[in-house]
């Protein structure tokens, strides 16, 4: 991390610069600038996630490598006073060291507030060009070709508001093509999770009522679906989720309206049973069966009406 000209590599201190930011920005503390204090627009960071290729660093050491993307950052032309960058060689949870190394990208997190104290707009199109320049003639330095022409024409986005999204789930149409595809295309994902949720209900449930209720069951049955449920850790808890045949995530206390502690007890008891390999074990102190609260809410589920999908 760079803050005014002052590298910060140990993490608390880094941390504790980011908090000092966010109060500042939020008015709980004067700006370290001289506007003064935060406006009401204030952002405390914008994030960026740039992928890079797999072996642009391959046969260098770490402390060229830092260097190199060192320069990368500085070449970005990022106004602000503090900014911090990450290099990550895959996703977390890889089973073996080069499925790890197959998605290298880099996250940069910036202050949008220049020394002077002047905090500029954000302009998604704009700033996207620049820093696809930027990164090409990088990447070109080190030898990679680089098409230039789709460089400067980045794609259209693909972010639609919650009010357009309303407006087409009322059957309303939209002004162009391009939202109304998007907007379809939300209100056909929305349904989706909706169903599956319904039906991952509908099997846990029935599975829960089972004297002989196991673990070893339940995964046997969630995995004819092509789902399957872990434990997972979410911010600073653990939570126990459904992942479907797409990989979109679920969480189970929302599927079965239990408290998270109260469906961690549940498996708990359940993968207990497969320990013991004796069914006998009750499970009388988790809400197994459905209760009033949880019908009124099924049925209400049942009831809603799905939301109408525009074919404009």
């Amino acid at each position: 991390m760079e803050s005014r000209d002052r590298e910060i590599s140990d993490r608390r201190e880094a941390a504790n610069r980011w908090k000092e930011i966010a109060e500042m920005e939020t008015g709980l503390s004067p700006l370290d600038t001289p506007a003064g204090r935060a406006r009401h627009d204030a952002c405390v960071q914008v994030r960026l996630f740039l992928p890079l290729p797999n072996l642009v660093f391959d046969g260098m050491a770490k402390a060229e490598i830092r260097d190199a993307l060192t320069t990368l950052v500085r070449e970005l032309g990022l106004d602000s006073t503090d900014v911090l960058w990450s290099l990550h060689k895959g996703l977390p949870g890889g089973s073996g060291k080069k499925e790890r190394d197959q998605n290298l990208h880099l996250h940069i997190s910036y202050r949008p507030r220049n020394d002077e104290g002047h905090k500029h707009r954000i302009s998604i199109r704009r700033e996207v060009i620049s820093l696809r320049e930027a990164l090409g003639g990088w990447l070109q330095e080190r030898g990679y070709p680089i098409d230039w022409k789709s460089v400067s024409k980045p794609g259209k986005r693909r972010h639609i508001s919650p009010e357009k999204i309303v407006m087409a789930e009322r059957g309303e149409p939209l002004h162009s093509p391009e939202e109304q595809l998007q907007a379809d295309l939300t209100l056909a994902k929305r349904l989706v999770a909706k169903l599956t949720r319904e039906e991952a209900r509908r099997i846990l449930r029935g599975l829960l009522r089972l004297e002989d209720a196991a673990f070893s069951r339940l995964e046997e049955v969630i995995g004819l679906q092509g789902w399957s449920i872990s434990r997972i850790r979410r911010g600073k808890r653990d939570t126990w989720i459904l992942k479907d045949e797409s990989g979109k995530e679920l969480a189970l206390r929302r599927i079965l309206n239990y408290r998270e502690e109260d469906v961690h007890r549940l498996f708990l008891a359940l993968q207990s049973r497969d320990a013991e390999k004796i069914p006998s074990k009750k499970l009388s102190e988790i809400p197994l069966k459905l209760g009033e609260d949880d019908a009124e809410i099924e049925q209400a589920e049942l009831k809603e009406s799905t939301p109408e999908i525009s074919r404009n």
